[in-house]
């Protein structure tokens, strides 16, 4: 992988983690050997719950299956423990709407936060400044509001929500003045890709000092089936423009830390979900494993011996890369979710089909 330069906000965080968190900061500082030995540095993004009080036209949630068995506060801090074990350093929290989980604060406290960068992702809707100073006092390092648009019409609309527009407004500012790191969440779709607002909302954030994470559509979940909302070659080149010049906007392909990156699948990101699933990341809805019955480790291992995942791919497999999604992830469409890998994948794409 090619380097890159590594920019200053980067600089910043890391000096301000090995203040705050020691611990993280040390087991961050080894990733590069545990790249070198070809093991995974994966961010693990959780859904506790799919309770949600909005509406909105990209739901990924609304196909999962139901099951009997659901993860408790138990199950993740048993997770955290072999995180932590593997050398795993960063947790986020999704749903679903996570304040609106009765029991946040034990969830946080199962996580170690100690022991790892936790952040969460939100729509905003109950985060004022008083919650938000008591989420980082318990440990809580990050906060990802989502953010559908710079116009508030357009995103009380998506968000089949009146009003969630001026709140996301206002939890951005709670989430920075408590102290939090502060990314604005937002889809990108072919639509919208190259459109004037979406520069007009990185200088919005740049305005305000947030960071914004781009997650670009995929054809699951409300969008099942929607081919033309993927984004195409001259959509990734505006998106890695605007990055250029606005290096707070994020991809998962884009550099990070001086490094050039791929997709992300297992490597960088693990999803687990509520049922303790678990997905190479939460937009490749194919089981690897499932936390009741696998160590985080063994999960790992299997999603590496799926080739599509093991090996570096500069195009994001379930958003950009065409071939993959017409051979593999259209295999998962007017089915439940998760499909298992067996289900989905050939001998030809593990590197040893004996031990999936």
């Amino acid at each position: 992988m090619s380097k890159s330069k590594i920019y200053s906000h980067e600089k910043d965080r890391r000096s301000l983690l090995q203040e705050s968190k020691p611990l993280v900061y040390e087991k961050i500082m080894k990733y590069k050997d545990k790249k070198a030995r070809g093991e995974s540095t994966a961010i693990i993004d959780f859904v506790y719950d799919y309770k949600c009080n909005m509406h909105c036209k990209h739901c990924l949630t609304t196909k999962m299956t139901t099951k009997d068995r659901v993860i408790s506060v138990d199950d993740l801090h048993r997770v955290a423990l072999q995180a932590d074990e593997y050398g795993l350093a960063q947790f986020n929290i999704s749903g679903g709407e996570p304040l609106m989980f009765d029991n946040l604060d034990e969830i946080i406290k199962a996580l170690i936060p100690e022991r790892f960068y936790l952040g969460m992702s939100t729509n905003g809707m109950f985060l004022d400044l008083d919650k938000a100073k008591h989420l980082k006092q318990l440990g809580l390092d990050k906060i990802r509001i989502s953010l559908d648009s710079i116009d508030l019409l357009s995103h009380d609309e998506n968000r089949g929500s009146k009003g969630s527009y001026q709140k996301a407004v206002d939890a951005l500012k709670a989430g920075k003045e408590a102290g939090m790191q502060v990314h604005i969440q937002h889809v990108v779709s072919h639509q919208t890709a190259k459109s004037p607002e979406l520069k007009e909302l990185c200088k919005f954030a740049d305005k305000n000092g947030y960071a914004i994470d781009i997650l670009i559509a995929r054809a699951l979940g409300e969008w099942e089936g929607r081919d033309d909302v993927l984004i195409d070659e001259e959509d990734a080149a505006a998106l890695r423009a605007l990055h250029d010049e606005f290096p707070f906007f994020l991809r998962d392909v884009f550099p990070h830390y001086g490094v050039e990156q791929g997709c992300g699948t297992v490597n960088h990101n693990l999803h687990i979900t509520k049922y303790g699933d678990v997905f190479p990341c939460v937009f490749v809805q194919i089981s690897i494993g499932n936390i009741f019955n696998d160590t985080i480790e063994e999960i790992i291992k299997r999603g590496f011996n799926i080739k599509h995942f093991r090996e570096f791919r500069p195009l994001c497999l379930s958003g950009e890369d065409k071939e993959f999604i017409e051979k593999y992830m259209k295999k998962c469409y007017d089915k439940p979710v998760p499909s298992y890998c067996r289900d989905i994948f050939n001998d030809d794409d593990f590197i040893d089909p004996s031990i999936i």
